[in-house]
């Protein structure tokens, strides 16, 4: 008989699930969007993706809802000379449109990030968005730091042609139009007819500074740009987006829009080589204003055309080797589907190297980066080589950035 009662079992308690903090959520750097947006382009056989409709530029919340790419994805990014994440995000910000956010990302961080202030290009990249918001102070204050920083000197701030007179026509063939498009900007709009009459080679027209027009003015640049045309001139057009949207709200409008407002939009696409939308509009417009519509007689596609040797002037010797021809491409660049981007295929069919002169372009957003990347792989399975001249600081980061080599760009000849 036992004296001791045997112990009753305990029911073992529930194991109490294990807490763990939540690892807080980061955004993901620029060097992860351009990884995720390059191995997506690659997917498929390097197929390019064609991105939805709103999927134009790259703004704060999509980079946050890009999933994590793994580390093997942005190695090659990384091993692009120059580039710091500072930077990166940066050139994100202009590719959007957002200069002012580029300016103060660069702004401080060349002087509270390492990586950022011992980064040359971070420095051009600054100096470059101030010239083209026009802070000559900011510019000159910022040209003080980097001789400190690099005991070197900086670069100088680009002197451009100002006020409502007739401008200057630079050896180049530099015309800039200012203010409003009346009837008074006849004598900006004549620095144009002259350097088609001079035949001027690598002419450049700038609207950046086109605040308006009225129907009087848009007739006048209408009628100089199919002069130019007619006379197969070459010219870069640089900062028309401004001005093109605000055609397009004026036809938008109908006949009340204005005859000026049509025929200058029918001659900017012309000049963009953009031939579907123009046979569209072509013919609303021969509805509107009950007029014959305009013929697509679209200018040259480059910009080599060699200015005539003046009179009693002896033609230049002929080089041994003639520089090659290059692809001309100015203004921004949007979207997948930029015509200017488009030319690159054709171009590339008779040359083993593809020379392209980005010196004119003022903005290539994200979407269409992405499609250049595609357009040069797509070139040089063809086994040629494409060289990119002329790409500002700015731009040039956010090639490099989306996975562009440095071996594609070249020091463009003075």
């Amino acid at each position: 008989m036992g004296f001791f009662s045997k112990p009753t079992a305990r029911k073992p308690s529930p194991a109490k699930p294990e807490v763990r903090p939540a690892t807080p959520s980061r955004p993901l750097s620029a060097h992860e969007v351009a990884a995720h947006a390059a191995r997506a382009g690659k997917a498929a056989g390097e197929r390019p993706v064609d991105p939805v409709a709103h999927d134009i530029t790259v703004g704060d919340a999509s980079m946050i809802e890009f999933g994590s790419p793994g580390r093997s994805a942005f190695e090659v990014v990384a091993a692009n000379p120059g580039l710091c994440e500072v930077l990166e995000n940066a050139a994100l910000f202009y590719a959007s449109g957002k200069a002012d956010l580029a300016r103060a990302t660069l702004e401080h961080g060349v002087h509270a990030d390492e990586d950022a202030r011992t980064s040359p290009l971070a420095w051009l990249a600054l100096f470059d968005v101030l010239q083209r918001i026009g802070d000559r102070v900011a510019f000159d204050r910022t040209a003080m730091d980097y001789v400190v920083q690099f005991e070197r000197s900086a670069p100088a701030w680009d002197e451009r042609s100002t006020g409502t007179g007739a401008p200057k026509v630079a050896p180049a063939g530099f015309v800039q139009l200012s203010g409003r498009l009346t009837a008074e900007s006849a004598a900006q709009i004549d620095g144009l007819r002259r350097a088609v009459a001079k035949k001027i080679a690598k002419a450049r027209l700038d609207l950046a500074k086109v605040t308006g027009f009225d129907d009087v003015g848009a007739r006048l640049l209408a009628e100089a740009l199919g002069t130019a045309r007619a006379a197969r001139f070459t010219l870069d057009i640089t900062h028309s987006g401004p001005l093109r949207q605000a055609l397009e709200a004026a036809v938008r409008q109908g006949r009340d829009g204005g005859e000026g407002a049509w025929l200058l939009s029918l001659e900017m696409m012309q000049w963009q080589n953009d031939r579907a939308p123009f046979e569209d509009r072509a013919i609303e417009f021969a509805v509107a204003f009950e007029l014959s519509p305009p013929s697509w007689e679209p200018p040259p596609i480059t910009t080599t055309l060699g200015a005539a040797p003046e009179e009693n002037e002896e033609p230049a010797p002929a080089a041994d080797a003639a520089p090659p021809e290059a692809l001309h491409w100015s203004g921004e660049m949007l979207g997948p589907v930029s015509p200017q981007l488009a030319q690159l295929p054709d171009f590339a069919l008779r040359r083993s190297v593809v020379p392209v002169d980005m010196s004119a372009v003022s903005r290539v957003d994200f979407v269409c980066a992405g499609a250049l990347l595609n357009a040069i792989n797509s070139v040089e399975l063809q086994r040629k080589s494409v060289q990119i001249a002329g790409a500002s600081p700015i731009i040039r980061a956010l090639l490099l950035l989306i996975g562009i080599s440095p071996r594609h760009f070249v020091k463009k000849d003075v």
